[in-house]
């Protein structure tokens, strides 16, 4: 009997599970999930996704989970299928995108996707320090870019970037998915006529929990903070722009835990206008529904509170409005779709502006450092001389 639970309960568990992101995520998306999780062992699932090839111009540098059930799912339902050919260090991971998206032979190397004329846009989500050099190489051969998530790990990469970008005949879009929400985007039309009053902005993160060799940690890869915070400091930096960016802020860190800086800690920033911004990001379980974040937002008589890109309120003086948002949203339809619909790209010095302030932050971590000061514009005038 024993023998028998231990082999039903895992299946019982991943059933739930797969039910459960059936009515976070809806059918289609979490049907994609489960082809990426699975990579090719049930073939079935296919028959549900449609797979028509229409007009291959994409090519994609790193083919894992997110590129196969995110990028490829939105992608693949809005535009057909355009991939043409794709590229990853790990063959077993590009054979399988490559079976699934119907690419028949796909590259070996990166170069051959650069050189290749027919491939007008390359998505990049590789590993996070290979990130800026494929996109300077793509930008160089000119194809319009898709970076994933951090655009650069140290500010060495993000000043070659920076330089690469301005000279480029292309356009560059970030990974960034949080601006593109519901709930950010229906914030915003309520805030913009507090147009220089300071905000108070509160992130709560329940993260996945990773081992400590997990290569997100890793310090060449940027830590957590370049592979996970980052996120949420971009929202902030996001948020913050809406009206007028302070340039100087004191930062604090409080570290749970002296041997693992970059998780279960608490980040808060003051600007010199007054603004207040916290992150927390905590691990401590693997949560069942993947990542949960609570968002705060204040500013004058606007008050917000989002959950988990589900819901979200919002009072303006005697004003109420709830919102609900099915399936999740956490901005990647329009983040992914930024190079064919330009309404929704993203201004790029915003997105150097957060990256700056990330890369401040990594350093700290990295140095178990509690305190610092940082300015944008002297930190942009470094990466620029």
């Amino acid at each position: 009997m024993k023998y028998l639970n231990n082999l039903i309960y895992p299946q019982k568990i991943a059933l739930m599970k797969i039910f459960r992101f059936f009515k976070i995520y809806g059918i289609h998306k979490t049907l994609f999930k489960v082809a990426g999780r699975s990579r090719g062992k049930f073939k079935i699932l296919t028959i549900f996704l449609k797979r028509r090839k229409k007009n291959p111009d994409i090519g994609v540098i790193g083919c894992g989970q997110f590129t196969y059930s995110s990028v490829g799912q939105i992608i693949l339902n809005t535009y057909g299928n355009r991939f043409l050919d794709c590229f990853d260090i790990d063959k077993q991971a590009a054979d399988t995108f490559a079976d699934f998206y119907q690419i028949n032979h796909h590259s070996l190397d990166s170069k051959s996707i650069f050189d290749n004329e027919d491939i007008k846009f390359v998505y990049i989500a590789s590993n996070h320090a290979s990130h800026a050099d494929y996109a300077i190489k793509a930008l160089s051969n000119n194809k319009t870019v898709y970076l994933e998530k951090p655009i650069a790990v140290n500010k060495q990469q993000l000043s070659k970037l920076v330089r690469c970008v301005n000279n480029a005949s292309k356009p560059i879009y970030a990974g960034y998915n949080r601006p593109f929400s519901g709930a950010i985007l229906d914030l915003k039309t309520q805030v913009l006529s507090n147009f220089d009053d300071p905000i108070t902005l509160n992130c709560f993160v329940t993260a996945h929990q990773l081992p400590s060799n997990h290569w997100y940690r890793g310090l060449n890869e940027g830590t957590r903070i370049c592979g996970n915070v980052g996120h949420w400091i971009d929202l902030g930096v996001h948020i913050l722009s809406w009206t007028k960016l302070p340039d100087k802020w004191d930062i604090h860190i409080a570290f749970s835990n002296p041997f693992e800086t970059d998780d279960d800690i608490s980040i808060s920033l003051t600007s010199s206008r007054g603004d207040l911004i916290v992150f927390v990001i905590t691990s401590r379980s693997e949560p069942f529904e993947g990542i949960n974040e609570t968002i705060n937002f204040q500013q004058g008589e606007v008050i917000c509170k989002i959950d988990d890109f589900r819901s979200s309120t919002i009072w303006k003086n005697e004003t109420l409005i709830n919102k609900k948002y099915s399936p999740k949203d956490v901005g990647h339809n329009h983040s992914i779709c930024q190079p064919f619909e330009e309404i929704y790209s993203r201004d790029w010095d915003e997105v150097v502006n957060s990256s700056l302030l990330m890369l401040h932050i990594a350093d700290m971590v990295k140095n178990s450092k509690k305190f610092s000061s940082f300015s944008f514009k002297d930190s942009l005038t470094n990466i620029s001389n």
